[in-house]
């Protein structure tokens, strides 16, 4: 299965009569979008708009002139993507970031999403997309990966110039979002855990036992993947 596909079975997303009435049998190319062979497809002239912007990364500069009938009804039916995370089975998850948006609704949240799927997913196969922004369609660029050691996920993190795939270790990330949350329950910010624990002068008085422990953890593993998913999805108490 390609990205596409993931997205049509989990969101359950149907291809509009319009569209239908537009695919053309008997092609020999590949999707302009997930650069799958196709045999049927729809001109992407007639599914994209003129107002889209960035074609080339929509399409990965690739000049072909159909979509898969799955592509073009994923990006019709993927307004409001956000975060998701899809596994092969079609089981799908719509997590928000913060824990406060989830309130009483039957959606979850990240920061506990990543616990819970681990370890009875280990192995599945998944499309995974951390999302700081619901609006961009991101999705093309995601990548099909597996719940393990080295898992392909999208970062999507505008507020800190992100947009990237990168490959994290699932129980790595689990104990790194701990470490990140203890710090952020102890008073720091997220500015200070990213930059700095030493730049929250009360924060740092408060926890002076432990503030040197934690800042040299935190220098090694500020550059790392699961650092960069933690610090955009670690949440405080409720």
């Amino acid at each position: 299965m390609n990205i596409a596909q993931y997205i049509v079975s989990g969101l359950n997303i149907k291809l509009n009569p319009d569209l239908r009435a537009r695919i053309v049998t008997n092609i020999d190319t590949v999707c302009a979008i997930t650069g799958s062979r196709i045999a049927d497809g729809i001109p992407w002239k007639h599914v994209i708009p003129s107002s889209t912007g960035e074609y080339l990364d929509l399409m990965h500069g690739m000049k072909f002139p159909y979509l898969s009938v799955d592509a073009a009804a994923a990006f019709k039916g993927s307004w409001n993507l956000g975060s998701r995370l899809i596994f092969e089975d079609g089981t799908m998850y719509h997590p928000y970031i913060a824990a406060d948006s989830a309130g009483k609704s039957e959606r979850t949240y990240w920061s506990a999403l990543v616990r819970d799927v681990w370890p009875d997913r280990k192995g599945h196969n998944c499309l995974c997309i951390f999302a700081g922004d619901f609006k961009k369609k991101v999705w093309p660029m995601a990548r099909i990966g597996t719940l393990g050691d080295n898992t392909h996920v999208l970062l999507f993190d505008p507020d800190r110039f992100r947009l990237q795939i990168v490959t994290v270790n699932w129980k790595r990330l689990i104990d790194t979002l701990d470490f990140i949350e203890e710090v952020y329950n102890s008073g720091f910010n997220k500015y200070a855990i990213e930059n700095s624990l030493f730049s929250s002068y009360s924060a740092m008085i408060e926890n002076e036992s432990v503030v040197m422990d934690w800042e040299n953890d935190l220098c090694r593993i500020r550059h790392t993947p699961e650092f960069a998913v933690s610090i955009l999805i670690a949440q405080k108490r409720r």
